[in-house]
């Protein structure tokens, strides 16, 4: 079984979040990073992928009550193996769901606190059964839902066993403090503090991301920033790390367009075709979420102050390729069963002709999956 699982990840990664199939090892396409600046800070993150991703963006609730979920148990008729874990959201979130609701890609919470994933083909969780154990999206939603500092996220990893493919995650709070969460070799890695100097992250472990920019003026070496240079894959986490170095001495006035543009010059071009499907940039300290996708081109926003957070109300969704700008809070919907669609994800996963015939070996079939994955936040529970 555990060879078809080793199977199963290589063929995610091809399909679904990273052009794994033409990038090399290390140069997987998705990119997050932070910038604080006196009283500002922002978070911002790109999905690249050689399709239009479809996906919501989710207004999630506090006192929601969940019963999480692993990638084995979604993707198997057998029971649960590991201890289960229950928990009731303690915060409300905004979040971007290309999954399906409550399996995001990464998202913001009342507290400033912030998520996001990317790309890592060495990726090996812990393996421990003594471990309660989440699919990794839903871990994200997990972190959103019941902490307001790195400490709590870092924390959790060795409390929680993640499963599903190659992802590594990078966070931060309000006060500043950010982490890159790695899983090497079965075991967490984590660097914060004095060992994050660059708050930035993109698809290769971020120690050899900073043995790579020593060579590079400015951070120890002689080579030129390939500043202009937009096919240089390899290059956005050394174009991020001097954009975040230079911000005081840039000419935008507007830290959230500066966002964009550092967003801009990560963004994944590959055969003169840009790949950047996503790019959202997170206010922290004003709780605000300002988004453009590749089919809704022009930057939109939401405030956090625009939503009630409370379970008394409906969840709130929006299309995130709606083709609107400004301020879209108004546009946002009642969530609805239908428009929960796991559909697209689920397509990704059958590309692979032996995608079918592995959850067969595992006793249920695709359509099972995408019921169980558009199904899941029925059946939380509002405290």
């Amino acid at each position: 079984m555990k060879n078809s699982i080793n199977w199963f990840i290589v063929s995610l990664l091809v399909c679904f979040f990273s052009p794994a199939g033409i990038l090399s090892q290390s140069g997987f396409s998705c990119s997050t990073f932070m910038l604080k600046h006196d009283s500002e800070q922002i978070f911002g993150h790109n999905l690249d992928m050689q399709m239009v991703i479809k996906g919501i963006v989710v207004v999630n609730k506090r006192n929601v009550y969940k019963t999480g979920r692993s990638w084995d148990e979604l993707t198997s008729s057998e029971k649960r193996k590991t201890p289960e874990i229950t928990w009731t959201s303690k915060y409300g979130s905004i979040t971007v769901n290309p999954i399906a609701r409550d399996f995001p890609d990464g998202g913001m919470n009342e507290s400033g606190l912030c998520i996001w994933e990317m790309s890592l083909g060495k990726t090996k969780f812990i393996e421990n059964d003594s471990l309660p154990k989440l699919f990794m999206a839903q871990w994200m939603q997990y972190v959103l839902d019941n902490f307001e500092s790195v400490d709590q996220v870092i924390k959790s990893t060795s409390e929680i066993a993640l499963d599903g493919w190659g992802w590594h995650f990078f966070t931060c709070d309000s006060t500043g403090r950010c982490a890159v969460i790695e899983y090497i070799d079965g075991e967490p890695a984590v660097h914060s503090g004095e060992s994050l100097p660059v708050n930035a992250l993109m698809n290769t472990e971020y120690s050899q991301e900073l043995d790579t920019l020593k060579t590079y003026e400015g951070f120890g070496g002689d080579k030129k920033i390939p500043i202009s240079d937009k096919t240089d894959i390899n290059s956005r986490f050394v174009k991020a790390a001097y954009m975040l170095k230079n911000y005081k001495n840039s000419v935008s006035p507007n830290i959230i367009d500066y966002g964009f543009d550092i967003l801009r010059q990560v963004e994944a071009v590959i055969d003169q075709t840009k790949w950047t499907q996503w790019s959202i940039v997170c206010d922290i300290k004003r709780l605000k979420v300002f988004f453009r996708t590749s089919a809704g081109k022009d930057i939109r926003y939401v405030s956090f102050d625009s939503f009630d957070f409370s379970n008394e109300s409906p969840v709130k969704i929006l299309d995130i390729n709606a083709d609107l700008s400004g301020n879209v809070a108004e546009k946002f919907k009642d969530y609805t069963l239908s428009a929960n669609s796991a559909e697209q994800f689920v397509e990704l996963m059958n590309r692979d002709p032996n995608f079918e015939k592995w959850l067969v070996s595992r006793g249920i079939t695709s359509k099972i999956l995408r019921d169980r994955l558009e199904n899941y936040a029925e059946i939380t529970i509002n405290k």
